[in-house]
Order: structure tokens, then C-alpha cells, then sequence
């Protein structure tokens, strides 16, 4: 970065000396030189050119000094080095240089040595401070944005959930629409305390964020909180207990502590698969402490220093961890808030956790510690939380699930996989009046659903425990049983490599969150259409060629497959579906869905019509009828040729005397 240096001085010599001494460093780029010969026109130069760095400045000169030169550059410039060059006489103007602002000074005559060490020094000295004052404005910038942003989402989501609460409250609902409004103020919440998060966030980095203490019972309000905490706690199966000793009422923030618990709260929910949650309050060295100890996965010793970094996730190694970070995967802002909101409490905030994998119980244990005296006068103030703030917080608490009516046999079977309860549920009944619906809460379930059901398209999301939906997509694709099922993925992650990996996985298309219903429900028509019009197209192939391995374009040669199975029993007139089935590793109902997934046609004609036509072929050859009846499995030649004319529209003597063969009859039953 080149250094432009604003030289002052009324000696008429200055400037080629200057730039002979400097030439090296001028040809290389380093320094570049400006010249003025009194104060006026120094002033001049430095508010034309604004980019320049630092002020070599004399005091004794015409029209304006140095002195007030420099008492002026502070309004012109505040981040301007400027070095005093001066006799050393004038001891006595230096010293008041160096007190209006003047970083450095060298005498004269000047020794050049001197004077570029000075230098250097001096444009170290004003690129920090440029770089601090330039973090400063970042900082500043990106406060005022958040406050911003914040502010103006918190706008639109008042207009949204009081409208919601009202509608609610005051009007009689069906039990499906009433859910469907509670989901929608129960999100609402969700996103709006996370909202104030962010919020708060801010104002703790500008400084705004300041007490406001209140008195009331301390024991009291706390449980409030949990109790708010009880429903997700029961669907999850989790026993949730709290012990309070506090007997005195105490001043405290209700927002700041609220927060600091409910985060605590949230974060033990999260990640405690099973077992208990106990939350104790209790008196502690003259003050408060407040422990939250669950029974849940744990952190490795070497994470626990970063966990209160603010927007640090934790990266699981251990399988038992992944599953469950990854469908909570959070945003690295509770604890980090926990932290800095005990801070400003005057606390302090310790961890203590036994990791998943380790020969004793693992779980994990928050201690808060704050300076909190009881009140000095006895009155009691009624403390309760904002309506529904917590119960809609992060998590799925239990809805009225509608039963889906399955009866019409014609409609397309959809599984859907998602562990969102209530995204499952919403989508489940947006697709129920088209498609047949049968749901799994995650990979591992959907996986086996997927396998026993065989359903013509898998709805599936991405951040899922114990199994995601790449996996899920992999393992579908590369089973023989499953590779012809559609996959359609639908997920909050966004980003294009995201979507490449879901292609690359076998996935059909792809879908973001939020999603539009109509959307959906198009993606899901056109590739069940794509699949119809393929198994037409593999059927009519198949039907009205006389070659047997005409539909081998069929995805993966799953019909090669089966035609090569029944070649090697192709004598056997004990041969059938189960046979084939067995031979083929699966189930007959397997084999019969996928059969019918892929060209819609039943196994047994499947078998029926591949015989027929190595029939054709054998009579070609030479065999005569009853021959190639009996070669292709059937056991009298009159039950052969009935066959033969139900496929082929004519007799086995008809078709092949007949110089240009009629094509098959589309009789498949």
C-alpha cells in the first residue's frame, strides 16, 4: 500500500532534496510525495486530497504556522499523522506541537536516516489506529443493523400474531383449522423470541443494555418457566423437577433472568434423548444459584471451553451426538447469551458435563451464580410472563394429529419422513385428499417404512436423527427392492451444494423451505406423471415386441434380471410367482409392487408373456407346437396355444404363417 506524504515547509530547496533522498522508495511504489510552502496551502491540499497519510510539518512559516495548521487538522483529518520538523532551537514550539496532537518530531538539519525511521514508525502508528477506528465503524454498522433488522421484523410479526391470538380467542374454529392457527402463533413465538435474542444481542455489544430490576418471588417466577418447559418435556417422555429454597422475595430482572433460564432450559431439552431434567434454586455465598443438571448426551472435555463463544456449535464426533445435533442444530447464540446476561448481572455462569461413551452416566450440568440479595421491604409484586412467549418456543408441543382416510386403493402412496411433527402433520393434510399418506419421524423409520410399504414416491427431509435424508435417499437407491421408488427432498437448507448432493444421492427434485403447498403438490404431480407415462412406455415396449429383451432399458436391468431367472426354470411347469420371487431375494409383494411400479404389468403375466415368446422363438426354429409348449413350461399344448392366441391374436400356425406378425394383444390380467 503506497504512503502519501504531505510535505510542509517555506524552504525553496525541500522538495528535491526530498525527492532525491526518497527516490528508491518512490520508484518502488512505497512513498509518493505532495509539497506545500505555507499553512494555507497545506490546508488546501489536505482537503483536496483526502488519501493523504502523514504531515511532515514545519512551525516557522509565512501566511499560517504549523502550529495552527495543526490545530486546524483534526477537523479535516482526526486519523492525519504529523511529525514537527523544526530546528532545535525551537524546543519551545515543539513542545507545544507534541501537546495539540503531533505524533513525533525531528530536528533540523535533518538526518535521513532519522527522518525514514520516523516515518515508518508514524505510518504503523496511523494504520492501527485506522484499523481499530475502521473495526469500530463495523462494529457500530453492525449493531445499528441488527437493532435495524430486528425492529423491522418484529413489525410485520405483531401484525401477524395478534390478529392470530384474535382469531383464536374469539371465534369458534374446526379442530383441523384450529390446529392449523395455533401452529401458525406457535412458529410465530418461536421466531419472534429468537427476534429478541438477536436484539438483545446488539444492545449488549453497543452497551444499551441495561437492568431493570423488579421485586417479587424469585422461587416463583422460576417455576413459572418450567412448568412453561412441561409439555415438550412430556411428549419427549422426560421427568421434569424443580427445587426452589428461597424463602425471600428479591430484586431482579425478570426479562434478563427469564432469558437466562429459558435458554438453559431449551438447551437441556434439546439434548437429552431420555432421562430427567432438575432444575434447583437455592442461596449462595450471599447470592443465588441456579443449576440445571440433565441427564442428556454430554460435551467432550476439549468443546466445553468454546460453548459460550458466541454462534459456536458444537461439531459431533460420536454417532449418538450427530444424531442428535443434527435435528437440533440451533444457532449458537443461547448459551453465548446465557453467558454475557450473567455478566451484566453482575454472575457468573460455570459448565460441568460427563460426555455419551464414558463409564458412568453422562449428562451435563449449567451452574448460574448471581449476586442477588433479598428485597428490603415487603412488597410483593406479581410477576408472570409474557403470554405464550415459552410455550412456543422452540419445540413441537403435541397437536390433535387428523387420521387420514387411506381407503382408495388408485391413489399414489406418499411417504412422508420428516421429524417436524407439526410440518409433517401440516403436510400430511394438504396431501391427503390426492395421495394416500403414510408418515415416519425419521431416516431410520422411513428407511424400514419405505422397505415394507413400497411407496411410489418418499417426501423426505434432510436433518434428520440417526438417519438423514442423503442417507436415506443412498440406501433407497441402492437396494434392489427400493431403487425405483421417487424421492422427492424437501429442506431449509438452500445452499447449491446442498442441492447437488441430494442429486448426486439419486433424489428426483428438490424443494427449500418455506415451501408454497401448490408448489409442492406440482413437483409431486409431475413426477408420479413422469413415472406413469415411463411405465406405459416400458409396457407397450415389452407387450408388442416379440423380443424378450425388448424393455431392458428398464432403470438398473431389473427386468434382464427376472427374464434370466425364468430362463433358468423356463422348463419347469411348476414355476410361478413365488418361485420367481423367492429367486429373486423378496418378498411376492415386493416383487409384484415393483413390478407394477416399473412397467404395469403383474408378475404372473410378466412370467406368462416371456414364455410366449421364447415360445415364438423356439417354433421358429423349427420346434412345432406342442415342442415349444412343452420347452417353455406348459404341460399341455392345447392350454399353450389358448395362451398364445390370448396374447399374440392369433394361433400359433396363424401368427406364423402369416408373413408380417400382428403385435401383441395388451391383455396383461
Amino acid at each position: 500500500m503506497i504512503t502519501t506524504i504531505l510535505v510542509v515547509d517555506d524552504e525553496e530547496d525541500i522538495q528535491p532534496i526530498f525527492l532525491g533522498k526518497f527516490r528508491s522508495k518512490i520508484q518502488q511504489g512505497v512513498y509518493q510525495f505532495r509539497f506545500a510552502h505555507n499553512g494555507r496551502e497545506a490546508l488546501a491540499k489536505i482537503e483536496q486530497e483526502p488519501d493523504i497519510d502523514l504531515v511532515l510539518l514545519d512551525i516557522n512559516m509565512p501566511e499560517l504556522d504549523g502550529l495552527s495548521v495543526l490545530a486546524q487538522l483534526p477537523s479535516l483529518n482526526p486519523l492525519l499523522g504529523t511529525v514537527i520538523v523544526s530546528a532545535y532551537d525551537d524546543m519551545s514550539n515543539i513542545r507545544q506541537a507534541m501537546n495539540r496532537g503531533a505524533f513525533d518530531f525531528v530536528c533540523k538539519p535533518i538526518d535521513f536516516a532519522d527522518m525514514e525511521l520516523t516515518i515508518e514508525k508514524t505510518v504503523h502508528h496511523i494504520r492501527q489506529l485506522r484499523e481499530t477506528d475502521h473495526l469500530k465503524l463495523i462494529d457500530a454498522l453492525k449493531t445499528r443493523f441488527f437493532d435495524n433488522i430486528t425492529h423491522e421484523l418484529r413489525t410485520p410479526l405483531t401484525l401477524i400474531l395478534s390478529p392470530m391470538q384474535q382469531l383464536i380467542q374469539r371465534y369458534p374454529t374446526p379442530p383441523d383449522l384450529s390446529n392449523g392457527l395455533r401452529n401458525v402463533e406457535r412458529h410465530g413465538q418461536q421466531l419472534l423470541q429468537l427476534i429478541n435474542q438477536l436484539l438483545d444481542l446488539a444492545k449488549l455489544e453497543s452497551g444499551h443494555l441495561t437492568l431493570l430490576q423488579t421485586v417479587g418471588d424469585l422461587g416463583d417466577f422460576i417455576e413459572q418457566i418450567v412448568m412453561a418447559f412441561e409439555p415438550i418435556a412430556n411428549q419427549k417422555r422426560l421427568t421434569l423437577s424443580y427445587e426452589c429454597q428461597l424463602t425471600s422475595l428479591y430484586s431482579f430482572d425478570t426479562g434478563k433472568l427469564e432469558r437466562i433460564v429459558h435458554n438453559l432450559l431449551s438447551n437441556a431439552i434439546k439434548f437429552t434423548p431420555e432421562g430427567n431434567i432438575h432444575i434447583q434454586v437455592t442461596e449462595h455465598n450471599n447470592g443465588v444459584r441456579l443449576a440445571v443438571t440433565d441427564t442428556g448426551i454430554g460435551i467432550v472435555p476439549e468443546k466445553l471451553t468454546y460453548i459460550f463463544n458466541r454462534f459456536y456449535q458444537v461439531e459431533p464426533g460420536n454417532p449418538v451426538h450427530k444424531a442428535v445435533y443434527v435435528s437440533n442444530p440451533g444457532t449458537g447464540i443461547g448459551l453465548s447469551l446465557v453467558k454475557e446476561l450473567t455478566e451484566l448481572m453482575g454472575g457468573q455462569v460455570h459448565v460441568q458435563s460427563v460426555p455419551h461413551g464414558i463409564d458412568q452416566p453422562s449428562g451435563t450440568t449449567f451452574t448460574v451464580d448471581l449476586p442477588l440479595s433479598p428485597a428490603l421491604n415487603d412488597t410483593t409484586e406479581s410477576i408472570t410472563l409474557e403470554p405464550g412467549l415459552l410455550v412456543g418456543s422452540a419445540y413441537n408441543v403435541p397437536l390433535e394429529v387428523p387420521v387420514y382416510n387411506s381407503s382408495d386403493q388408485d391413489k399414489p402412496l406418499v411417504l412422508v419422513v420428516e421429524d417436524n411433527q407439526e410440518l409433517g402433520t401440516f403436510v400430511s393434510g394438504e396431501l391427503a385428499d390426492t395421495y394416500r399418506i403414510i408418515t415416519a419421524n425419521n431416516g431410520i423409520e422411513g428407511w424400514e417404512i419405505a422397505r415394507n410399504e413400497l411407496p411410489d414416491i418418499v417426501l423426505t427431509d434432510i436433518m434428520m436423527p440417526g438417519l438423514d435424508g442423503y442417507e436415506l435417499t443412498r440406501r433407497l437407491k441402492s437396494n434392489p427392492d427400493t431403487d425405483h421408488i421417487a424421492i422427492l427432498i424437501l429442506t431449509a437448507k438452500t445452499a447449491q451444494s446442498s442441492r447437488i448432493e441430494g442429486f448426486q444421492t439419486g433424489a428426483d427434485d428438490y424443494i427449500n423451505k418455506p415451501f408454497h403447498v401448490d408448489e409442492l403438490k406440482l413437483k409431486l404431480h409431475n413426477i408420479l406423471d413422469r413415472q406413469r407415462k415411463l411405465r406405459e412406455h416400458y409396457h407397450r415396449e415389452l407387450i408388442q415386441s416379440e423380443n424378450t429383451v425388448a424393455a431392458e432399458s428398464v432403470k438398473d436391468s431389473f427386468v434382464h434380471t427376472l427374464n434370466k431367472l425364468i430362463e433358468a426354470q423356463l422348463d419347469d411347469t411348476t414355476f410361478g410367482v413365488d418361485e420367481l420371487a423367492k429367486e429373486a431375494g423378496m418378498s411376492r409383494r415386493t416383487l409384484h409392487r415393483k413390478l407394477t411400479a416399473l412397467i404395469n404389468m403383474p408378475v404372473n403375466a410378466f412370467i406368462r408373456q416371456y414364455r410366449l415368446k421364447r415360445a415364438l422363438h423356439f417354433m421358429r426354429q423349427g420346434n412345432n407346437v406342442s415342442q415349444a409348449a412343452y420347452m417353455v413350461g406348459y404341460e399341455s399344448p392345447a392350454h399353450f396355444s389358448t395362451a398364445f392366441k390370448e396374447f399374440f391374436g392369433k394361433t400359433p400356425s396363424d401368427y406364423l404363417a402369416n408373413q408380417n406378425p400382428v403385435r401383441a394383444v395388451s391383455n396383461t390380467n
